[in-house]
């Protein structure tokens, strides 16, 4: 019987990405080789993977590759920052592509909200892996593997605060704190408009 899966944030071919993110590949071709290797070793061609945004970067036209070498019978992308307009990524090979979309009470979609629904969500990388409702799919807390809907409702809360790297307020996730984003911090008291 096939299974259905839930992933994100691969950055096929994204150099910068092993920095940013302390992923344990040396190059691009190491990580695209075992990402390939890990989702192959769970997702059959039977199967379905939902991918939840920021699936490769560089040129468009490698992307058929990697999704070619994915198994998956029907692999569908919720769009993500870095992701190219449905219209290509279909043409790239994704069975179905969606800004947002419901699936069995779960909303999908790559950037995490503030909601009372049920949440899967991208985008934050290792930031965190479960926020009360809302779960991280993201490869850099799974391991790099795709995961089934009951292995992601097992994951453990994380805390939900946070220090601004640049100033060190602590912050609560998931709530907007625009001002203290890209260093541009708000000092103790004042007030954002």
């Amino acid at each position: 019987m096939a299974k259905t899966f839930f992933t994100s944030d691969t950055h096929f071919n994204h150099f910068n990405i092993i920095k940013y993110c302390a992923r344990p590949f040396a190059s691009t071709e190491e990580m695209n080789r075992e990402m390939i290797l890990r989702w192959n070793a769970v997702v059959t061609p039977d199967d379905i993977v939902y991918h939840l945004g920021d699936f490769a970067m560089g040129k468009a036209s490698e992307w058929p590759k990697f999704l070619q070498q994915l198994n998956g019978a029907r692999k569908i992308i919720i769009l993500g920052s870095h992701d190219r307009r449905a219209r290509q990524m279909l043409e790239g090979g994704f069975t179905e592509a969606h800004e947002k979309l419901e699936w069995d009470g779960w909303l999908l979609q790559h950037k995490p909200i503030k909601t009372q629904q049920k949440l899967l969500c991208g985008h934050i990388h290792e930031k965190w892996i479960r926020l009360g409702r809302a779960i991280n799919v993201g490869v850099d807390v799974w391991d790099f593997t795709p995961r089934t809907i009951e292995e992601l409702t097992q994951a453990v809360q994380s805390p939900p605060h946070y220090k601004c790297p640049h100033c060190g307020a602590m912050l609560i996730h998931l709530e907007n704190n625009i001002s203290h984003r890209n260093g541009k911090c708000v000092s103790a008291g004042a007030i954002n408009h």
